[in-house]
């Protein structure tokens, strides 16, 4: 399904339900556990609101655990990132964030949107009725009936959103160090829903891939 307007200003946004995990799949590509110097974080989102409190809810947990981190919005250079960029400005960023001492860059994309279908299977009861046996007998007894309540179908728009740590110090080639899947379903809070993105990302970095100093 094609990513609309709507879908890139529900970015980071998902509502809150209960305990469950929104982290889907991750890998730790460069199988070893790094202490960082400076991590930039970069949400790529066509809304400034959205992503300004996507970027300093990580950079909070991040600072809050021992790592030094910094929101994009707030570097020259990557504080517009809504559009194409040449290879040749990629590189003259890179230099730039390792001339400032960045050696690492958390970036989170929206990969795809789409309808989904849950079956909630209904539920059942039981009901003891009383009934007489024997023709003369005064004997009683309780037999069950039991009802089936249909199941119930829930539609509705599920994202898929990706986050990858690099490492940009003194690695011209493949520098992904980490990439984690996460799927959420119906945004709607964004206060919430930041936050708890945001604590379960570091959360699945620090026991992975970032050592802390």
């Amino acid at each position: 399904m094609k990513i609309t307007r709507f879908a890139a200003i529900l970015l980071f946004t998902f509502l809150l339900a209960g305990c469950s995990s929104y982290l889907t799949s991750s890998e730790n590509v460069g199988k070893t556990k790094k202490a960082y110097e400076k991590i930039l974080v970069l949400g790529r989102s066509k809304d400034n609101t959205t992503r300004l409190k996507f970027e300093n809810q990580v950079v909070e947990q991040l600072k809050a655990n021992g790592v030094s981190a910094i929101a994009s919005y707030t570097i020259d250079g990557t504080k517009n990132v809504n559009r194409e960029f040449s290879e040749s400005e990629v590189q003259d960023v890179k230099k730039k964030l390792v001339s400032a001492g960045f050696d690492g860059v958390i970036i989170t994309n929206l990969i795809n949107s789409e309808e989904y279908t849950d079956v909630i299977p209904g539920n059942s009861s039981t009901t003891y009725i009383p009934a007489r046996y024997g023709r003369f007998g005064r004997y009683y007894a309780y037999y069950p009936v039991t009802t089936w309540e249909p199941d119930q179908l829930k539609t509705g728009i599920k994202y898929v959103l990706e986050s990858s740590l690099y490492n940009i110090k003194g690695n011209d080639g493949d520098n992904l160090q980490w990439v984690g899947r996460f799927e959420l379903k119906d945004p709607t809070s964004l206060e919430k829903t930041s936050a708890n993105y945001a604590k379960e990302l570091v959360g699945a970095l620090l026991k992975q891939s970032v050592a802390t100093n």
